[in-house]
């Protein structure tokens, strides 16, 4: 991605950040994938197809690492982060955009 997306942020808590009675705007590629990993498909209602649903996996009996990796890439892709650099076990995950 050529640019860094920004947004409002948030703190470790997911609560908006405010300084000086004003919304925090800083750089949230990040922010973004954390949304996109955790979200489930349709809770994006104008981005129905949009959404990783982590829970969804952790449910799951049988679960292969290419299948996991596979669908995690298509859905970072859905939101224009072509090429994420994704390391680490399924249980301890670090993804690079």
């Amino acid at each position: 991605m050529a640019t860094q997306r920004k947004d409002i942020a948030r703190d470790e808590n997911n609560d908006i950040k405010i300084e000086n009675g004003d919304f925090v705007i800083e750089a949230s590629d990040q922010q973004h994938v954390q949304d996109i990993f955790k979200a489930h498909k349709g809770e994006y209602k104008q981005w129905p197809l949009v959404g990783f649903g982590a829970s969804r996996y952790l449910k799951k009996t049988t679960l292969s690492k290419a299948e996991f990796l596979r669908d995690l890439k298509v859905q970072l892709k859905y939101d224009g982060y072509d090429n994420p650099n994704i390391n680490g076990t399924i249980e301890q995950l670090t993804i690079e955009i």
